[in-house]
């Protein structure tokens, strides 16, 4: 039987060698996430700190806006290499604002939006944490209301309870429940 031990050896370590991605040393990722910070707009005037080891991100600091702290997470989930992200921003606003204007914001932000106001939105605020729940028809919606509302100065947190609605077949132009319900912050 004809011996070929170099070629398989070969072909093993090969399959064992570090990918690109995860061969990025954390001093890397945490330059890239800091210049990516510096570089976008709506970071500015942000005390935000990055600290990065064995590819897990922390971010620390404080921010203005929920908008900020959710720019900030999308920053370096999308830096490559990177593994995990602890999100531990705080959101200090610049003026206390009332639950009730937050609420109120919220609403026009609603009323504003024909998908929203189809949705049977419903919208809780204490102390700043905003809660809101409805039946969505397009699974973006929930996400780019939330966007909306974390620009609203005096947010520092928000969380979802989106239910997604689908034209039924068995109904001409009614709506059917076939989705699950999903609660994700």
């Amino acid at each position: 039987m004809k011996c070929i031990r170099g070629p398989v050896l070969l072909l093993i370590l090969s399959l064992f060698q570090a990918s690109p991605v995860l061969a990025r040393s954390d001093d890397l990722i945490q330059q890239e996430i800091e210049a990516q910070i510096v570089k976008n707009v709506k970071l500015r005037d942000t005390l935000i700190k990055v600290h990065v080891e064995q590819r897990q991100v922390v971010l620390t600091g404080e921010v203005r806006l929920y908008e900020q702290k959710l720019v900030s997470d999308r920053i370096a989930w999308t830096t490559m290499g990177v593994f995990e992200v602890d999100n531990e921003l705080q959101v200090i606003p610049k003026r206390p604002v009332s639950d009730a204007a937050i609420k109120r914001k919220i609403g026009e932000i609603i009323k504003a939006d024909e998908r929203f106001r189809a949705a049977g939105v419903v919208v809780r605020v204490n102390n700043g944490e905003v809660f809101f729940k409805g039946n969505f028809h397009d699974f973006r919606d929930p996400s780019m209301l939330k966007h909306k509302i974390a620009e609203i100065e005096g947010v520092i947190a928000i969380k979802i309870s989106a239910a997604f609605l689908a034209r039924s077949s068995s109904t001409e132009g009614g709506a059917e429940y076939v989705g699950t319900l999903m609660t994700y912050k």
